[in-house]
């Protein structure tokens, strides 16, 4: 009798157990679903392109460039398409399958769905445009990330600028000189923004030196500068952020994405 309610018991808290670890399981699934579903996943495509999406797709595509410039861009949809100006290395519109809404060098506020995007007026040269026209700074806001995309910024930014565009987690800024600021003044507005990761852009590569030669510097021009003033570098193909990641970070990072 004693034997029967023995593995009676025995067998009970063996089921218990499985359940219990079933359900540990699917609670650890289910966060880590969550923490994929809330996230982003930043791909560069090249100059100043750049794809963001999360685990529903393609979500936001900036500046897509002509492929005479070297870089291919896959064939994909988004949600939202961003040109900061009319030039042939960021307006190739048509290079997208698809796109639910055309944001084209244009300021305001927008909402599609979750995202929101903001568009502030800036220039591509430092003669507020006499040169090279006007230029559109873009935040994006999507899955609590708030990522701010410079465009061919050419100038300083006032302080009463950096205040409007606000609290950065990631910064998309060129780097490459000439056509736009150059590293030394990159790293001054990165200092003001402040944000906690950096992703260089519009810098010379052996793609692009057919079109645009030697007039690019190249990302290590940059990296150079910054890495002794506390950043530290890392080279990847793609990056995967979420909030809670961005929260925890200890040191801030700039991250060199390897054009797709």
């Amino acid at each position: 009798m004693k034997n029967k309610l023995f593995m009676k018991v025995l067998s009970a808290c063996v089921t218990l157990t499985l359940v219990s670890g079933l359900s540990v399981s699917a609670r650890t699934e289910k966060k880590a679903s969550y923490i994929e579903k809330k996230g982003i996943t930043i791909e560069y495509f090249g100059q100043s392109t750049f794809g963001i999406s999360d685990r529903e797709g393609m979500k936001i595509v900036t500046d897509p460039s002509d492929p005479m410039l070297g870089y291919t861009l896959p064939n994909i949809s988004t949600q939202i398409l961003t040109v900061s100006h009319d030039h042939f290395d960021h307006n190739n519109v048509a290079a997208l399958n698809g796109y639910d809404q055309l944001i084209n060098a244009t300021t305001g506020s927008f909402t599609n769905g979750d995202i929101n995007v903001k568009g502030f007026a800036s220039w591509h040269d430092t003669t507020q445009g006499s040169e090279r026209g006007a230029n559109t700074i873009y935040t994006y806001e999507i899955n609590k990330i708030k990522v701010c995309h410079l465009g061919d910024l050419g100038h300083d930014l006032s302080q009463e600028l950096i205040n409007s565009i606000g609290e950065v987690d990631v910064l998309m800024i060129p780097v490459g000189g000439f056509f736009t600021i150059n590293s030394a003044e990159a790293i001054k507005i990165i200092n003001n923004i402040n944000p906690k990761v950096v992703i260089p852009m519009h810098y010379g590569t052996e793609a692009s030196r057919p079109i645009f030669e030697d007039y690019l510097a190249p990302v290590d021009d940059f990296t150079s500068k910054i890495q002794p003033m506390g950043w530290e570098i890392e080279s990847i193909d793609n990056l995967t952020l979420t909030k809670q990641m961005l929260n925890t970070m200890k040191s801030k990072k700039v991250f060199v994405l390897n054009y797709n």
